[in-house]
């Protein structure tokens, strides 16, 4: 519901989607919306629950004010990307996250730093972007199970 609501008030404000897929632009919110709430989830951080048109930015707010932005593929070695209108003001730290709705799992993270360097400039067929291999992200010091992230309402039980 919320994913959908995004959707309409930014198309309806005639908000670009820059997904870096051929994904619809719903899937895109609905994915990027998902995703979020699964790392909110993860580190008991309050997730952004607002419907507003929204372009660049960030999507967490850290405990120590530092601002995250959420990726989020389905592909299980996918890279973490970022257009290239993107700029260290942007965000922090972008974090990836792999799955579909409604389960995800925590790759890493990058600080804006590290991610958004000409060199790391590619181009995937949708145009060229910033990308970073799993292999080349950092992991969270907080020791994570192996379990998956998952916003169903099964994992109450486990």
């Amino acid at each position: 519901m919320l994913a959908a609501m995004r959707f309409n008030v930014a198309r309806a404000a005639g908000v670009t989607n820059r997904k870096m897929g051929e994904q619809s632009d719903y899937e895109t919110d609905l994915e990027g919306m998902a995703s979020e709430m699964a790392f909110c989830k993860h580190f008991n951080y309050w997730p952004d629950l607002t419907i507003g048109p929204r372009q660049g930015g960030w999507d967490v707010d850290g405990r120590a004010g530092e601002r995250i932005d959420v990726k989020v593929t389905k592909y299980e070695n996918g890279k973490l990307l970022a257009t290239l209108k993107k700029t260290p003001k942007d965000a922090d730290y972008y974090v990836l996250m792999v799955g579909e709705c409604p389960t995800y799992k925590l790759a890493g993270y990058a600080s804006a730093r590290e991610l958004l360097k000409e060199e790391n400039i590619i181009d995937l067929g949708h145009g060229k972007g910033y990308a970073l291999n799993q292999s080349q992200l950092q992991q969270f010091a907080v020791k994570m199970s192996d379990k998956n992230i998952s916003q169903s309402r099964k994992d109450k039980n486990e």
